[in-house]
């Protein structure tokens, strides 16, 4: 177990191996051992998982993270949250891989060069928590064959720091953002996300579970739904799906 300072007010466990960090923190904020902003990682995960059920890779020297978030607005809005850590992430990897063109893509992705680096998984866990969990493919990514998507990794791109270093840069943008969902809502979260969005205003495909739509992707609605205009069809909201752009 190691315990590493973050910037306040969040606080860190490390643990060597777990099944899931997204499990470990559902468990602490059950037996009320969880503080708001508590950030379990570690160095291997034994059952990680992604967005739908998918299997996420999680070899050591990646940075595997959950974080414990009091949400005190309504919980039909905390799916919010993932845009807050993806604007957060954006901001950071732009420090800590400079020169290269960092992206947000709807609803949680992050891509640095048209490749994804990050993803990340939020459920609700008890009465007014969310359970944030991100995985940063620092050292190494998942085969080709694994993935929906083309991937990298920040040391592919000459990063030469660890995982903890990642992870106190998403802190510090992170805490900022939250404090300002928290008092403002999702309109400057939207404004901001926005300014890093992948694809604005570009073809799009949106994978459904029962259909594909293709269209424009034309930004986010007031509640982080993506809006798809199709043509004569008119605009499309999706509140769920896998989007892909040409080339991506």
């Amino acid at each position: 177990m190691i315990s590493e300072t973050l910037p306040a007010p969040f606080s860190h466990l490390g643990l060597n191996s777990v099944g899931s960090t997204n499990d470990e923190v559902r468990r602490r904020v059950q037996d009320g051992s969880a503080a708001d902003l508590l950030v379990v990682t570690a160095k291997r995960q034994t059952s990680g998982r992604g967005r739908r059920g998918r299997v996420w890779e999680s070899p050591e020297g990646n940075l595997h993270a959950s974080f414990a978030i009091r949400v005190e607005r309504p919980l039909a809005e905390a799916a919010q949250i993932g845009f807050v850590a993806a604007l957060a992430l954006a901001e950071a990897l732009d420090e800590l891989v400079p020169g290269h063109d960092v992206r947000v893509k709807w609803p949680n992705d992050v891509l640095v060069d048209g490749r994804k680096v990050a993803g990340m998984l939020l459920e609700s866990v008890g009465d007014g928590w969310l359970v944030l969990g991100i995985g940063v493919d620092v050292e190494c990514r998942p085969a080709p064959s694994e993935t929906l998507y083309a991937t990298i990794a920040l040391a592919e791109l000459g990063y030469g720091g660890d995982s903890m270093v990642v992870l106190g840069a998403l802190c510090r943008h992170f805490g900022p953002w939250l404090d300002l969902w928290r008092a403002e809502g999702f309109a400057p979260i939207r404004a901001g996300w926005l300014q890093w969005a992948r694809g604005l205003g570009e073809a799009a495909l949106v994978r459904l579970e029962a259909e594909t739509l293709s269209g424009v992707f034309k930004g986010l609605d007031e509640e982080g739904g993506l809006l798809l205009d199709q043509g004569e069809a008119g605009i499309r909201r999706v509140l769920a799906g896998d989007v892909f752009f040409p080339g991506l």
